[in-house]
């Protein structure tokens, strides 16, 4: 039996039509994947189905019944829940509170609550203490405690919106066993991801969602990840499989034969990167970098030009390694070298001997003003000055390059910041922050982080431009894809220190991932 129920579904913004004829249902114990292109309207859908937006046109059915939400509280009342990658939670619950608030269990006593947490917690295999404050809990996870908490409620269909992109392959186990578990409930998941290959694994079925119509509906047992990702593209052609109809013909869909997939996962991505070999120059050099509560120190030499990536597991001391990069987290260092000029250092535990620029792709609107057109948001230059008309005639050009390179999705530059999709805010805020900082070395946190395969491209193109005018970028991220398309070389660490170096140059894209998910695979 249907369980969600879409017909003609339409959304605009503006001249910007983002749904179109939207057809699809969601059954009874089925997961549902959504994919597409960046800005190809997956957000927008999940969130007209949350209860967030109204659609323009179109109608929907829970359960046989008419289904119009006034807002996500409505939705939820009417047994439609969402988890988003970004959740809000408040920082003063404790992650047991934070699981049941707004269920029966809401007002229970703290032992009782706790007991409930720990087990639902265990039940999905989250390695997180009931007792933890959320505020001490990584950004990332916050989507894995919302999970959680749809199990508590009586909701019969969840939304997850990319909850996944940043997570750790262990943590992408446990958000597999919700909506595993929320199957075998009964209950229905539409299931939003760029992750293709880890997507495959619990979806039964795929919706490919290109330029506001369902471009394709198949079983996700005749899918592949390459083949997928092809479909995904504008004006793609995907091959023959018989198991893949496009929506509403009988004509088989055209996907790329895969390569055999290793024996333990999916086959990976192409390997994107023929970046050249760095510099043999020195841009920066530290040795026996400690951090508080780690137990050994971390060396690390980056060479000009190089992008270098750092990932461990979520208790590795990854993250901390990368506060004391940027000066966030007080740490020790015996040396540090700038361009083989040694920079004064002390002893005092208190101390950031470092203090290198960040990008962290996880505030709303990305800290854009989201009400700023694309034009303002790329520039700070003053502008209608009477004798400055030839530096804003080369600001704006400067604007369209950055947007034609970036291939952002608008139709004018004077279209607001909040208007684009995630992806395409995502790439301009990157965009506009590598332009800003001048520093020679920058610390950029998931720079390809909910992106589609093309975005993915073109973000790299970017790290290429800025390294090969003599930049040097450390990447830290937990996602194999992303570390093998961008970096040059990749340190896996585990107790505060850097286990194993490994050289994309010398290696293939596959051996690379199999060897940080081996690393990563497990918690720690």
């Amino acid at each position: 039996m249907d369980l969600l129920q879409v017909e003609g579904l339409a959304k605009a913004y503006g001249a910007r039509r983002v749904l179109r004829d939207v057809t699809f249902s969601v059954a009874e114990g089925e997961v549902v994947g959504l994919v597409g292109a960046n800005g190809a309207g997956k957000s927008t859908l999940g969130d007209i189905v949350a209860g967030r937006y109204a659609p323009d046109a179109g109608l929907m059915t829970v359960a046989g019944h008419a289904y119009a939400p006034l807002s996500a509280a409505d939705a939820r009342h009417l047994g439609v829940g969402a988890v988003e990658q970004l959740v809000r939670l408040d920082p003063e619950l404790t992650v047991a509170r934070a699981v049941f608030r707004d269920t029966e269990l809401a007002g229970a006593p703290d032992a009782r609550v706790r007991a409930r947490a720990r087990a639902v917690l265990a039940d999905v295999g989250l390695d997180l203490d009931p007792d933890q404050l959320v505020a001490d809990v990584p950004r990332f996870v916050h989507g894995l405690v919302e999970a959680a908490r749809v199990l508590a409620e009586d909701t019969r269909l969840v939304v997850m919106d990319e909850v996944s992109a940043a997570l750790t392959p262990a943590e992408v186990d446990g958000l597999h066993a919700i909506a595993r578990r929320l199957r075998s409930q009964g209950r229905g998941v539409l299931y939003i991801s760029h992750r293709l290959p880890e997507m495959l694994e619990v979806v039964d079925r795929v919706l490919v969602l290109r330029e506001g119509r369902i471009a394709l509906d198949a079983p996700a047992a005749g899918l592949d990840p390459a083949g997928l990702a092809v479909a995904t593209l504008d004006g793609a052609v995907p091959a023959a499989r018989p198991e893949a109809r496009p929506w509403g013909t009988t004509a088989p869909v055209l996907i790329p034969e895969a390569r055999p997939a290793p024996e333990d996962g999916p086959a990976p991505l192409p390997a994107l990167s023929t970046r050249p070999e760095p510099s043999a120059d020195v841009a920066l050099e530290v040795r026996n970098l400690r951090v508080p509560g780690t137990s050994a120190g971390l060396d690390l030499t980056l060479r000009r030009g190089e992008v270098l990536g750092l990932t461990g597991r979520r208790r590795s001391g990854l993250q901390e390694i990368a506060g004391a990069l940027t000066g966030e987290i007080p740490a020790q260092v015996d040396a540090v070298s700038v361009h083989g000029e040694q920079r004064p250092v002390t002893d005092d535990p208190g101390t950031a001997p470092l203090r290198l620029a960040a990008y962290r792709p996880d505030d709303d609107a990305y800290g854009m003003d989201p009400r700023e057109t694309i034009a303002r948001t790329l520039t700070d230059a003053e502008w209608g000055r009477p004798d400055d008309l030839r530096t804003e005639i080369a600001t704006l050009r400067g604007v369209i390059d950055t947007v034609h390179r970036m291939n952002v999705r608008t139709m004018s530059i004077r279209t607001v910041f909040g208007a684009l999709s995630g992806g395409d805010q995502h790439k301009l805020a990157l965009a506009r922050w590598m332009a800003a900082e001048d520093g020679d070395v920058v610390v950029v946190h998931e720079p390809t982080r909910g992106l589609d395969l093309r975005s993915r491209r073109e973000v790299r193109r970017l790290l290429d431009d800025v390294t090969a005018h003599g930049r040097s970028v450390v990447v830290v991220s937990v996602d194999p894809d992303e570390l093998t398309e961008v970096c040059d070389r990749i340190g896996v660490v585990s107790d505060g220190r850097v286990d194993e170096w490994l050289d994309t140059h010398e290696m293939s894209a596959a051996d690379v991932r199999a060897r940080i998910l081996g690393a990563v695979a497990t918690p720690a």
